[in-house]
């Protein structure tokens, strides 16, 4: 009977992180409920972490190592179920799983050494009154969709030394020849997900000229140049209502949501000598957010992850 419920414990805290998970989903309660919010990313993971308690005190009581472990057992189930029922994909998961397993599980040690000092068991209508902190985030999610979301630009940057004539090298960022597997260095996002580029051209759609960025995964992304200096800078607009966007947690978070847009990617060529070209790559993006920091922590790795490896990649293809 103590097995099992230690283990109803962390299935509980999973289900209770899986319930506002689905509420954030429900378009109809988006005014109300979000997974953008500093409640479900913060608030919710915490209040796992307690879950376990609430249930199976005495079979965790004494034990550090259960104190941290089942709280955090009960964030990682939660990540597998979201996971394996396509509410999220590894992506995503990285980005939420992190304050859930990190948050119970550091709620969970703390909680238990506070616990130790009294008798939660005494009376079990104190556990009942706990268990009322668990109700939190129906009333705290609701109150924060109240508040401004603030709204801040954000860029990253990142250059490559190319040994290639201007002329080549801007000929080959307007137009960006197909690169193959071999010439582009997959990183961890590559593999959990996240699109490498494949080529871009210019396409006339409806009459009037783009530049199509086509991506691994059938993605593909709709350009404007927005503005051009020749051989020396020129920026481009996403139009999202255009792309080809693929049907995926990733996308639908990030690229299709109301918290975060593209602004301008920009290359800009600065000449170091007759046979070299300092090649810099800008993306600028807003974020509207109650936890702009974090999501920009996030934007900035995978953002800068991406920018790095395509530099690489054409200065490999223009130094040939």
């Amino acid at each position: 009977m103590h097995s099992y419920k230690k283990y109803t414990g962390i299935i509980l805290g999973a289900l209770y992180a899986l319930a506002f998970r689905i509420l954030g989903g429900v378009e109809l309660l988006h005014g109300a409920f979000s997974i953008y919010s500093i409640t479900f990313v913060f608030v919710v993971p915490l209040l796992v972490g307690v879950i376990p308690f609430l249930v199976a005190w005495k079979e965790m009581k004494g034990s550090m190592r259960r104190y941290f472990a089942y709280p955090f057992c009960a964030g990682l189930l939660f990540g597998v179920i979201a996971l394996s029922t396509r509410l999220e994909d590894i992506l995503c998961i990285l980005i939420l799983g992190m304050p859930f397993m990190a948050g119970a599980g550091t709620v969970g040690i703390l909680l238990g050494l506070a616990l130790e000092k009294i008798d939660v068991n005494k009376k079990n209508k104190n556990r009942k009154i706990y268990s009322l902190v668990l109700l939190i985030p129906l009333f705290l999610n609701p109150l924060e969709s109240m508040l401004p979301s603030p709204i801040k630009e954000y860029e990253v940057k990142r250059e490559i030394q190319i040994h290639a004539s201007q002329g080549k090298i801007w000929k080959n960022i307007i137009e960006v020849p197909e690169i193959k597997e071999e010439e582009y260095k997959n990183s961890f996002f590559n593999y959990i997900g996240v699109p490498r580029p494949v080529r871009s051209r210019l396409e006339t759609i409806d009459g009037k000229q783009y530049r199509v960025g086509y991506f691994s995964d059938e993605l593909k992304l709709v350009e404007t140049i927005s503005e051009k200096d020749s051989l020396k800078y020129v920026a481009f607009a996403i139009h999202m209502d255009k792309s080809q966007l693929r049907d995926l947690p990733m996308d639908k978070h990030i690229l299709q949501s109301d918290f975060f847009s593209f602004k301008t990617i920009a290359y800009t060529l600065t000449p170091s000598t007759k046979d070299s070209v300092l090649l810099t790559l800008t993306c600028r993006y807003q974020i509207e957010s109650k936890m702009n920091v974090y999501a920009d922590f996030w934007a900035e790795q995978v953002i800068g992850d991406f920018e790095n490896n395509l530099l690489k990649a054409l200065k490999k293809k223009l130094e040939e």
